[in-house]
């Protein structure tokens, strides 16, 4: 294949990480990788964590 600056022509440019305005799109393609399931669990993890500090930190 031929090459220019270290990239071979015919294979698809990297995807950046991030946008314009410093949108972490790394973590959104990850996002959507998973099932609608998935998303949900590990949303429901990340609020079940959240509400846990105030325990954590000996308040109720």
């Amino acid at each position: 294949m031929l090459k220019s600056r270290g990239m071979e022509y015919g294979q698809p440019a990297p995807a950046p990480e991030y946008s314009e305005d410093g949108v972490d799109l790394s973590l959104i393609r990850w996002m959507l990788s998973l099932t609608p399931a998935e998303r949900l669990e590990f949303l429901e993890e990340r609020i079940n964590d959240i509400l846990a500090v105030p325990e954590l930190n000996g308040r109720t």
